[in-house]
């Protein structure tokens, strides 16, 4: 059947696309397309990596999904097991790269809050070393007399 063709091509279109920019770590912030997890929206570097590991997956599932086109544009009888086999498959891809990526959003938050955590919260104060010796000398002096 051509609608069933036509309509997995353009899912494997739109998942290559989007896999793509992600994997290259140019998925635009927005609130449409992407991982839908707190974690993620907290910074743009935690938003390019879990979509950077999110996108290799949803890469698979839109190969798999163009290989399910291709088949579906021929298939008869029992061959329309193959399409719906590869519907699975671009499911399950999509599914693991978000829970990937999700899981690196999360390991990377949790460690930035352990770096801040661990830094001092103000810095230490500078030390004027070269007055520190003149007081010292001063005060050498004065026990001196």
């Amino acid at each position: 059947m051509i609608v069933f063709g036509t309509i997995l091509a353009l899912l494997a279109v739109v998942l290559l696309i989007v896999g793509g920019l992600a994997a290259a770590r140019k998925l635009p912030g927005n609130s449409v397309v992407g991982i839908r997890v707190a974690e993620v929206r907290k910074s743009r570097k935690i938003w390019d990596a879990a979509h950077h590991v999110a996108g290799m997956f949803w890469l698979v599932g839109g190969v798999a999904l163009v290989f399910g086109a291709l088949v579906a544009f021929r298939a008869e009888g029992s061959m329309w097991l193959i399409p719906a086999a590869t519907v699975l498959v671009a499911l399950i891809a999509v599914g693991a790269g978000a829970n990937a990526g999700a899981r690196a959003a999360a390991t990377i938050d949790v460690a930035e809050e352990l770096e801040k955590k661990s830094q001092p919260a103000a810095p230490a104060p500078a030390v004027d070393l070269e007055a520190l010796r003149r007081a010292a000398s001063q005060a050498d002096r004065h026990e001196e007399r």
